[in-house]
C-alpha cells in the first residue's frame, strides 16, 4: 500500500475502531525475511552452545550457514540493521572474548563496543 492509499484509508480506519497503528502494522516489513534469518540464527546459536544438546555440531554448521546469507542482505529498516548488528556482535564476540578462539584483535574490539554503543548494549 502506498502513502496516499495508506492516508486516504485513514477515515476508514477510524470509523472500524482500528486507528492508524493497526494499519501501519499491517504492513509488510521490507526485512521481514532478514528478521527470520537473524531469529533462527540467534536461536542455532544458542542450541550449538547448550552443553546438554547432543545436535549441537549440526547447530553450530547452521549458525554459520545463516550468518554467512546475512552476508549479503542489506537491511532497509533501522530495526532491519539493529536485527543484523545483533547477529554481528555475537560473532565479534566469539571470535575476540572467547569460546576458545583466543583473539581480542583491537580492531575488532573496537567495532564490537561500537556496535553494542549503538544497540545499547554496552
Amino acid at each position: 500500500m502506498n502513502r496516499r492509499n495508506l492516508l486516504a484509508s485513514v477515515p476508514a480506519l477510524a470509523l472500524d475502531g482500528t486507528g492508524i497503528g493497526g494499519a501501519v502494522q499491517a504492513l509488510p516489513s521490507p526485512d521481514a525475511d532478514l528478521h527470520v534469518l537473524c531469529a533462527t540464527f540467534h536461536r542455532q546459536y544458542a542450541e550449538a552452545h547448550d552443553e546438554a544438546n547432543p545436535a549441537w555440531e549440526a547447530a553450530n554448521g547452521a549458525s554459520f550457514d545463516i550468518f554467512k546469507e546475512l552476508d549479503d542482505l542489506t537491511p532497509a529498516t533501522e530495526a532491519g540493521h539493529r536485527a543484523k548488528a545483533r547477529v554481528a556482535v555475537v560473532m565479534l564476540a566469539m571470535f575476540n572474548e572467547g569460546d576458545g578462539y583466543g583473539g581480542g584483535d583491537p580492531q575488532a574490539m573496537f567495532a564490537l563496543n561500537l556496535l553494542r554503543d549503538w544497540l545499547g548494549e554496552a
